[in-house]
């Protein structure tokens, strides 16, 4: 037998926490637990041995223990193990407060005597939380690795393919699909055959039986056809076919499709130049049938265009080819005059620019011909002017569409090539029968151009001049030999080295040459010529001769450092400007801007390359459309200034108001090559404005609150502005013309020459800035008001009145209360000279006979006599106090 001691330290060492309890539910007391268990941090031993188990974890808040009462009870009730399964538990971490998350599945297994009953639970615990944490941090960076690899995808600039290689069912195509062909990856997974069905008719049986026998091979494979977009146009496809094998049989197709339109198209376009131009060179073929060849081929590469060259001859139109074009179309625009509003090849003939009409239906350059066009179906067409080198149109290359469109990118770098090939084939043409004249003139115009040619023979080391390039070198041809050495000896010292390094670097690069040199004729003049050298090899790449010119640019170089040191002063007088001043480009781009510019709107420009910054970039965006209004007619009338405010960006978010002229700055030809602009800053003068329309308000305000009558009188022009009050207070019209003699026909006759000196004196004395006067004024209603007038005088600098600002106050209650005081005054004083006279005479006689009454003694007659005496006193008195009372009742002693 094992001893006890053992068999207990063996239970303290398990490597999982076990617990041992008793079967005395719902206590289910502790007997014992291992280390295992206490370095989870719950408890320690002492804590929990004896105690209950809920009793020890429903006093722990980090424990969640739904299901454990439920399993002992089971254990308990069965007699068998009862297993808890996998479960997320939050346990205290090693500071007591955080907590971890722990994965556990718990275990309760009944140990039974020889009785079969249940006398110890043994509850164990299988920490299962780094199997978890390993599972979700491979699931995560398989996720991860996922979209890494889809995010992958979406940068590849083609269609990334998946299919079953038994169905061809697609199981994964990228968004590149909506961008190449418009149809979303969920359409094409979602349609039956979609990519079948969407391969161009044309390609589709040669396509599916190249796939078929493919598909059958191991390796990858690719090849190239045309598909068909959601908007009916084509693309060129080059499909790159991976074939994934699962053990011996094809499993998955994988592939690329790229769009090759663009190198498919220019590559066929190159084979149509060629075989173009072969043709003209041969000088054989009709013009017509050459124009004709080359338009079919165009409309091929771009399947829903038809073409059309129409001939310029004496300001009309005459078809020269139109391969696709009706009939009754072609014979109804023959012989239309050029002119503007003449269709698009009317008007580009006319103009000698580019014509882009994308809705015919609703393009005023139509408006005469839409119902032919539309007729038979034309909706839309562009015309690009083909003009020869003397700047005259020799005819228009017409594109037309079927539906509304606009040129795409490609189409107008095409359509620009075409162009240029056609002024080939065209001027060609033209100048093949002036040719030996041109060669006849060559000799006169190199001398008149002092532009000469050499040759060298560089095997021989012989060298020839054309008579001109002798005169250049002020050089007689009989008494020098052209050799290199003398043309080096001719030099300017300082350029010897650098010349011949130059033409040393050509015989060995082989490549052309373009270069600046001085020569000093013998006459000790230094000349400046601009020289061109062509090498010519044999097959094995051995210079055989060098052939150039020289132009004597002495002049031209003397005109443009003038020119350059003119351009200098005028930039450092821009620059000193306080005032903004730029020029723009005819394609909007900045050409030039001053300091102050900078200064200004260095925080947009920082870093932006001059000739690649669009000049509204400063501009607030409601403003743009102003800038290319202004363009387009400095453009259109060149030398004429055009002013405009603008309000610019600043830095702080808020408005700068600036105010501009432009104007279109010309060539020799009056042609507009550049717009000057010249601005200011008028937010100091904005503010002012503003401000000056709040104090106008507030006046306004003022005017119509106020019971004067405020007038504004123009002395120079005697016209009156009179405020609302003066029609509220007299009742005149507001809407009739007021001046100085209206107002003087309404001052009161007695008062009219009193009013009148009192206001021209103030006017001839120059010391005076204010008028004052009280007079009548008749109103509207034919009664007299008492007014009093006072203006403030505003003079010129020599003193002479110039404006009046006043007022006219109504002041006729005012006169009339004073009137009225005046007359109660007067009743007043009456009373108080009543009171102080005629009231005193009876009181002096009552105080009398009251002293005789009081003082001395006397018999009753004499008595009665006093008595009646005083009586006829008092009454004398009432009637004089009745009197005054009388008096008193006409007194307002309320008026205000």
């Amino acid at each position: 037998m094992i001893n006890e001691k053992y068999l207990k330290e063996i239970f303290k060492s398990l490597p999982s926490p076990v617990m041992i309890l008793l079967p005395d539910a719902p206590q289910f007391s502790i007997v014992d637990v291992n280390d295992a268990y206490l370095k989870l941090k719950e408890f320690t031993r002492e804590e929990c041995i004896g105690k209950g188990f809920f009793e020890v974890f429903y006093s722990n808040r980090y424990y969640e223990i739904p299901g454990w009462t439920e399993s002992l009870e089971k254990v308990i009730a069965l007699n068998k193990p009862d297993k808890i399964p996998l479960r997320k538990y939050e346990i205290p971490g090693n500071d007591g407060r955080d907590r971890e998350t722990r994965y556990w599945e718990i275990d309760h297994i009944p140990i039974v005597n020889d009785n079969n009953k249940v006398i110890f639970i043994v509850r164990s615990i299988t920490d299962l939380t780094h199997d978890i944490n390993a599972r979700k941090k491979s699931e995560q960076s398989l996720t991860e690795s996922r979209n890494q690899f889809y995010s992958l995808l979406q940068t590849i600039e083609g269609i990334v393919w998946e299919a079953d290689a038994e169905t061809l069912l697609f199981t994964f195509v990228s968004d590149h699909a909506k961008q190449i062909l418009g149809f979303s990856p969920e359409e094409w997974l979602v349609q039956p055959r979609f990519w079948e069905n969407h391969i161009h008719p044309g390609d589709s049986e040669e396509v599916l039986n190249y796939y078929n026998i493919k598909s059958r091979a191991t390796k990858s494979y690719s090849f190239e056809y045309r598909m068909m977009k959601a908007d009916g146009g084509t693309v060129w496809i080059k499909d790159i076919v991976s074939v994934i094998k699962e053990g011996t049989k094809q499993k998955w197709l994988r592939g690329l499709m790229l769009d090759i339109t663009a190198s498919k198209r220019l590559s066929s376009l190159e084979n149509l130049e060629k075989n173009v131009l072969e043709l003209n060179s041969k000088n054989t073929a009709p013009i017509q049938e050459i124009l004709a060849y080359y338009l079919r081929g165009i409309e091929a590469l771009f399947p829903q265009m038809l073409c059309s060259i129409l001939q310029v001859k004496n300001n009309r139109l005459h078809n020269w080819a139109s391969p696709s074009l009706p009939a009754p179309y072609i014979e109804a625009i023959e012989n239309l005059p050029i002119n503007e509003n003449v269709g698009s090849c009317g008007t580009a003939a006319y103009l000698g620019k580019k014509v882009i009409v994308s809705d015919i239906a609703n393009d005023p350059r139509w408006v005469d011909y839409q119902e032919l066009a539309l007729a038979h179906d034309l909706r839309a067409c562009w015309s690009y002017p083909i003009i020869n080198s003397e700047r005259k149109v020799m005819a228009t290359l017409g594109m037309y569409y079927n539906e509304p469109k606009k040129p795409n990118e490609e189409e107008l770098k095409v359509i620009e090539r075409v162009t240029a090939i056609l002024k080939i084939i065209l001027e060609n043409r033209e100048k093949a029968g002036i040719i030996a004249e041109t060669s006849l003139l060559m000799k006169q115009s190199q001398e008149l151009a002092h532009f000469g040619n050499w040759h060298w023979d560089v095997q021989n080391n012989v060298v020839s001049w054309s008579d001109s390039l002798y005169a250049i070198y002020g050089l007689n041809k009989t008494n020098f030999k052209a050799t290199f050495e003398g043309y080096q000896e001719m030099l300017h010292p300082d350029d010897r080295q650098r010349v011949y390094d130059t033409i040393a670097s050509v015989l060995q690069t082989k490549n052309d040459v373009e270069f600046e040199e001085r020569i000093i004729r013998p006459n000790g003049e230094m000349r400046h010529l601009k020289s061109w050298g062509k090498l010519k090899c044999d097959d094995n790449g051995v210079p055989l001769e060098m052939i150039g010119a020289c132009l004597d640019i002495t002049e031209s170089k003397t005109t443009r450092e003038e020119l350059q040191a003119s351009e200098e002063r005028l930039r450092t007088l821009a620059d000193s400007q306080t005032n903004y001043v730029i020029r723009i480009a005819l394609d909007g781009k900045y050409t030039y801007f001053n300091k102050k510019y900078i200064e200004d709107f260095d925080w947009i420009l920082k870093d932006k390359k001059l000739t690649d910054t669009d000049a509204i970039l400063t501009v607030q965006p409601y403003h743009h459309h102003l800038v290319r209004d202004i363009m387009d007619k400095c453009i259109k009338n060149p030398n004429r200034v055009y002013q405009v405010e603008i309000d610019k960006l600043q830095q702080d978010g808020g408005i700068k108001p600036t105010l501009w002229h432009f104007i279109g700055l010309t060539n020799s030809k009056g042609e507009t090559v550049e717009v000057q602009c010249i601005g200011l800053d008028i937010t100091d003068l904005k503010n002012a404005q503003k401000a000056l329309k709040i104090s106008n308000e507030r006046f306004e305000y003022v005017n119509k609150a106020t019971n004067d009558a405020i007038f504004d009188w123009n002395i120079l022009t005697g016209t009156v502005k009179w405020g609302n009050g003066f029609f509220r207070l007299f009742g005149f019209d507001s809407r009739e013309h007021y001046t100085y003699d209206n107002w003087l026909q309404q001052v009161h006759p007695d008062d009219k020459i009193e009013t009148q000196k009192s206001l021209q004196d103030t006017l001839q004395d120059a010391t005076q800035g204010n008028w004052s006067v009280e007079y009548r004024f008749m109103k509207a209603d034919g009664e007299y008001a008492y007014v009093e007038g006072t203006g403030y005088i505003i003079r010129d600098a020599r003193g002479s009145g110039i404006r009046m600002i006043g007022v006219i106050r109504d002041i006729t209650e005012r006169l009339n209360y004073i009137t009225a005081v005046e007359k109660q005054n007067e009743k007043l004083r009456e009373i108080a000279w009543m009171q102080s006279h005629v009231v005193r005479a009876p009181l002096t006689k009552i105080i009398g006979l009251a002293d005789l009454i009081k003082d001395f003694p006397h018999h009753d007659e004499e008595e009665n006599q006093l008595l009646e005496h005083l009586l006829t006193c008092a009454y004398e008195l009432d009637d004089i106090i009745r009197d005054i009372s009388k008096k008193t009742e006409h007194i307002d002693l309320k008026a205000e």
